[in-house]
């Protein structure tokens, strides 16, 4: 097990004493240091001498389930109650108040689902605000990647808070392996299937779509989990999911998730040797990884991570600018400019969106803060990728890992590391970006469209029809450079023409 202290040990019933109604606590602390543990029986317990009561928010179903699971039975549910932050946005969502009277506490678990969840779930900002009002309230905020949330709430918001930090060892890393392809997920699963040896195998799959494909191949080895509103749900073997989170382990010698069980799961099995994440998001990645506990200090796994190009990542950045346009105008100009510069546009990002100001039905517009401040937190991170090189994306993991191998070297193992992009991922990469003359004879060159006297077709409209015919939902544009300068420095594209790529849904 890891040597560090535990949760419980830094923060004692004495320093519970000293805390106020007015206090916000963050405990950042890496996956099985005891957050729970803390709550569970010496918040309890003091909670319950004096009479008080927790409310305790997890944003995870399978979370929630698990944890009412040990709640019940303990025989704690008469102090500590259990529900989501999406509750707390559903009653917003229907002008209703959660009634907070009842309790002194309000635990925030894996807290960094405000900041992670906010590019998809557009009222994850709702539950913070709602919790953050509750200023009579001792407010306890924990995960093992809350550190950019309570920068959020120190610089944002302008809260101080009291902070209990137990840094994070990722000694539990045996090899620290890198891919590119997804086929070579595939055959990670082959090889777990053909082995003669018991090691089990997680999968952590961003993709659900993509997550129900590989368990519908190999479903005779496998068992399947992902979020109860996605379409592929139906899939789910519900019985072996709890018996999952009752016993912390499957039986089967591959589970294939969603990151629906990124936090709050345990497993706890020594067979579990080998970890495979195509993930993106670095804090999800680390929860992910971390849903394995040690048994012992020899109980160590192999964690294989597909990697990001740095071509990829810069893709990922300018659609990250793009996705922030319209909201940075208005932040940047107020008002009267953002109308005139996007008459009768919205922002289908809901980055902006529209605000009553008064009785008289009189509206303007107002920046989800917390989704604004992700997107420059992520350009901020593949700007430090960049700076690492080639690998930029694998170097920059191995120094947050702090990762050395066996010959206590910073170095990794990279698959295929030959490996050609394919058409489809490359095309998602460029984006948005500008192709002058050597970015637009890379992507001729990528697609290598030849006629029937195998000569190289150059043209935008033979290169869509191209993209159109194998249902690739890709569009090339030509466009003019009317930037005059760039940084202060002469551009020396201005009034050259360039390709931008976009992306469409031929369904519609």
């Amino acid at each position: 097990m890891n040597n560090q202290k535990r949760v419980s040990e830094i923060i004692t019933i004495e320093e519970i004493k000293k805390w106020t109604c007015k206090d916000i606590i963050t405990i950042s602390a890496g996956t099985g240091i005891g957050k729970s543990y803390f709550i569970k029986n010496i918040l309890y317990s003091f909670a319950k001498q004096k009479n008080k009561k927790i409310l305790y928010l997890i944003h995870r179903r399978n979370c929630i389930d698990q944890f009412q699971k040990e709640i019940n039975k303990d025989n704690k549910s008469d102090i500590i109650n259990i529900i989501s932050y999406q509750k707390l946005e559903t009653y917003w969502k229907n002008n209703k108040n959660f009634d907070f009277n009842e309790y002194q506490y309000i635990v925030n678990d894996e807290f960094h689902y405000f900041l992670g969840d906010s590019q998809y779930n557009h009222f994850s900002d709702i539950s913070l605000n709602i919790i953050l009002n509750q200023t009579n309230k001792i407010k306890i905020f924990m995960s093992a990647t809350g550190n950019n949330m309570k920068k959020y709430i120190n610089e944002h918001k302008k809260l101080k808070t009291k902070d209990y930090n137990i840094p994070i060892k990722f000694n539990f890393i045996k090899e620290l392996i890198f891919f590119h392809k997804d086929k070579t997920i595939e055959e990670f699963i082959k090889e777990c299937i053909n082995s003669k040896k018991k090691d089990k195998c997680i999968f952590f799959i961003q993709s659900a779509d993509k997550a129900y494909k590989l368990y519908q191949k190999y479903k005779k080895y496998c068992v399947f989990n992902c979020g109860k509103s996605d379409k592929h749900y139906k899939y789910v073997d519900i019985k072996k999911i709890d018996q999952i989170l009752i016993k912390c382990k499957f039986e089967e010698k591959i589970l294939i998730t969603t990151t629906c069980m990124d936090s709050g799961v345990n497993i706890l099995d020594s067979q579990v040797k080998h970890i495979i994440c195509d993930i993106k998001d670095i804090d999800v990645l680390i929860q992910c990884i971390g849903r394995k506990r040690q048994i012992n200090n020899t109980d160590k796994s192999y964690i294989y991570i597909k990697t990001i190009s740095n071509k990829q990542l810069g893709g990922i950045k300018s659609q990250i600018y793009k996705k922030m346009n319209m909201a940075k105008y208005f932040k940047e100009n107020g008002l009267q400019q953002f109308i005139d510069k996007y008459p009768r546009e919205s922002d289908n990002t809901s980055m902006l969106y529209d605000i009553q100001i008064n009785e008289n039905d009189k509206c303007s517009k107002q920046i989800n803060e917390l989704m604004y401040f992700k997107c420059q937190l992520d350009i901020e991170k593949i700007n430090d990728m960049l700076e690492y090189g080639k690998f930029g994306y694998c170097n920059y993991l191995i120094k947050l890992f702090n990762y050395k191998n066996k010959n206590n070297k910073e170095k990794y193992i990279l698959l295929d590391e030959n490996y050609e992009i394919d058409l489809k991922d490359y095309l998602n990469s460029i984006i948005g970006l500008k192709l002058f003359t050597n970015e637009k004879k890379e992507l001729i060159d990528k697609i290598n469209l030849r006629d029937n006297k195998n000569r190289q077709q150059k043209s935008i409209s033979l290169l869509n029809a191209y993209l159109k015919e194998n249902k690739l939902p890709y569009i090339i544009d030509n466009q003019i450079d009317n930037k005059r300068k760039i940084n202060n420095n002469n551009n020396p594209n201005y009034k050259k023409s360039y390709w931008i790529i976009g992306k469409i849904d031929y369904k519609k």
